[in-house]
């Protein structure tokens, strides 16, 4: 009895689907981030937007995702381009071993999830799962030889995956949990600079979450930052991250201007407090032009 033919047909349509969502889906996520604002919203989306990498793996991403568009596309169409076929495999395998890695960051690092980055793993891993489902690529890469479908390269791309999604389980890097209600102040106890920061939040009444350098060190070096004060604020689901006495109050000016200016008509109108002034709320230290300090320094920074 011969064997049913493999619905190939549908599982041609099904990569080229799951690829183009990709595509638009990370077009979408660097169109929002241009505007300062993002499609995930999550604790997990806050720390992973927190490093500098997140925009450049958003243009990898998309990348990524146009050549499997198009290389889906070709297959749909039945154009015999066989060695741009099994080089869609091989990407997918080096992109799957590399999603290990990721996922295994938040599991065991971050201890977050960032809902927009499983999405698109997720639909790796479905346009992976699918080219195995495919037939027999009939040439191998770069040559015009037939041989019998391989399958080494889909064993070494999950086993690969899972080693790598395991292996960050030996990294042990504690994150205290952050209160995002507020803008977060990083400082230390003998930054003269921090303290500016803190004495100009709470001359003009802007709320801050404090913390000390040490309780934080693991994200800091992480973000590769060396010095405080350092500000982080999450915005429109976009993470801010300013270092600097003097940038940090330019921010906070800027931030908090227009909720201080009404709350002085509030005040005045309901006459229970003094009016603020505007000019005072404009006041800026330029003494120095750094404004910062080095972490874990003993002495008082000049």
């Amino acid at each position: 009895m011969p064997s049913k033919p493999q619905p190939t047909g549908k599982i041609k349509f099904l990569v080229f689907f799951l690829s183009l969502t990709g595509f638009f889906l990370i077009a979408l996520e660097i169109y929002l981030s241009f505007h300062q604002k993002t499609l995930c919203q999550t604790k997990g989306c806050f720390l992973v937007h927190s490093f500098g990498t997140y925009d450049i793996l958003n243009y990898i991403g998309i990348l990524l995702f146009f050549y499997l568009t198009i290389s889906s596309l070709f297959d749909l169409l039945d154009f015999k381009i066989f060695w741009f076929l099994n080089l869609r495999t091989y990407i997918l395998a080096l992109a799957i071993i590399i999603e290990g890695y990721f996922i295994g960051f938040q599991k065991w690092i971050l201890n977050e999830y960032c809902l927009y980055c499983l999405t698109v793993a997720g639909l790796l891993f479905l346009c992976f799962l699918l080219d195995y489902k495919l037939p027999l690529k009939e040439k191998i890469l770069f040559s015009g030889t037939h041989v019998s479908k391989d399958i080494t390269i889909y064993k070494i791309a999950i086993l690969g995956s899972f080693s790598l999604f395991f292996a960050a389980s030996l990294v042990k890097i504690p994150f205290k949990p952050l209160k995002l209600n507020y803008p977060i102040l990083i400082y230390e106890k003998n930054c003269h600079f921090c303290k500016e920061v803190e004495e100009f939040a709470k001359k003009h009444n802007i709320p801050l979450n404090l913390y000390k350098a040490d309780e934080v060190i693991s994200l800091l070096r992480l973000l590769n930052y060396n010095n405080v004060p350092i500000l982080i604020y999450k915005e429109n689901g976009k993470t801010i991250v300013i270092e600097g006495a003097e940038d940090i109050k330019k921010w906070l000016k800027k931030k908090y201007q227009k909720t201080e200016v009404k709350k002085q008509k509030e005040e005045k109108f309901q006459d229970i407090f003094k009016t603020i002034s505007k000019q005072n709320f404009l006041i800026e230290n330029t003494t120095t032009s750094r404004s910062t300090c080095a972490i874990d320094q003993s002495q008082p920074c000049e």
